[in-house]
């Protein structure tokens, strides 16, 4: 039996309609005194370069090279329709607010979310000590986090340092490519025959398979997250639940949530940068030949939100009020 199978039957897993138990700068230089009456001697500062901000396409594609991280030779992977986000270990009002925010985020994208009682597919959970639940949950389900030797994750290295870092929160993210026409699983997992995928089409611009989330375990350490909003910190789960992001990205070039933990001055939450990110994701198309085209539609999405023109307000109508 899973240890998350194991936190439900023990009261310690929230989830979707369900209440919750609680457990236990340099110096200044000064100017010369012009009444000194000594000169200071010229310097040659030779060509002076005067940069400005690099264009929102540059900065889009570098903020996805930094942050994307897909199973080696796979494009990203995103949920194909519904979500189930559970929560353990946490008091009844933090995690019934955790997972609605999560849940709000994934309906802005156009998911569905699992019916109450639902099984988790997105698993968040507190720990004093966070190595020894990642330990625990990898060596209790194996499979659950490598279900495959490659294509579903970021490998054996990653998974070690997954239980292992000193990061204040840390997720594993376990994608699956499965056919564009069926859905099914298109690659050979642990223990099975290789299925067989039918070939619809040879094409350089499409393919016969998709990549989709099926698992995200998402450990907050709560000695490590210190003192800082809620919300905010239920924003960052939101994004790494929804989006397969390089817990080794360095964001602070972007405005961004990721940068919570890092930024003298922390985010409130999602940015626009972050929700364009994850709109574009989303409405990119799943079935593109190679990563690369993947990753130029989604900062094609990026720069169109954030280079378009704000609707303009409507003018209300006059006239009388209709009678209620």
């Amino acid at each position: 039996m899973s240890l998350f199978v194991s936190l439900i039957s023990a009261g310690l897993l929230v989830l979707p309609g369900q209440a919750a138990q609680d457990p236990a700068p340099p110096a200044p230089v000064s100017a010369p005194d012009p009444q000194a009456g000594v000169q200071e001697p010229a310097v040659e500062l030779g060509a002076v370069e005067v940069t400005g901000p690099r264009p929102v396409e540059e900065r889009a594609a570098a903020f996805i090279d930094e942050v994307a991280a897909a199973p080696r030779g796979r494009g990203l992977g995103r949920w194909d329709r519904a979500i189930c986000v559970g929560a353990a270990n946490m008091s009844g009002r933090y995690a019934r607010f955790m997972i609605d925010r999560v849940s709000t985020v994934a309906l802005d994208l156009g998911l569905e979310i699992g019916e109450p009682g639902c099984r988790p597919n997105i698993m968040i959970a507190a720990a004093a000590d966070a190595d020894e639940l990642a330990v625990a949950l990898v060596r209790d389900d194996p499979n659950g986090f490598r279900p495959a030797l490659n294509q579903t994750d970021l490998g054996s290295r990653a998974l070690a340092l997954f239980q292992t870092t000193d990061a204040p929160v840390r997720w594993w993210h376990v994608s699956l490519p499965v056919s564009v026409d069926t859905g099914d699983v298109a690659i050979r997992l642990n223990g099975e025959e290789a299925p067989a995928v039918r070939v619809r089409d040879v094409s350089r611009l499409r393919a016969n398979v998709r990549d989709d989330l099926v698992r995200v375990v998402i450990i907050l350490d709560t000695p490590r997250i210190g003192r800082i909003s809620y919300g905010a910190l239920s924003d960052y789960v939101a994004l790494v639940a929804l989006a397969q992001i390089d817990p080794a990205a360095d964001t602070s070039d972007w405005p961004s949530v990721l940068n919570l933990f890092t930024a003298a001055e922390p985010p409130a939450g999602l940015t626009d940068w972050d929700r364009d990110y994850l709109q574009s994701l989303y409405a990119a198309r799943r079935d593109r030949a190679r990563p690369t085209q993947q990753a130029r539609e989604i900062v094609s999405g990026m720069v169109d939100a954030r280079t378009r023109e704000p609707e303009p307000e409507t003018e209300p109508e006059t006239g009388a009020a209709p009678t209620p």
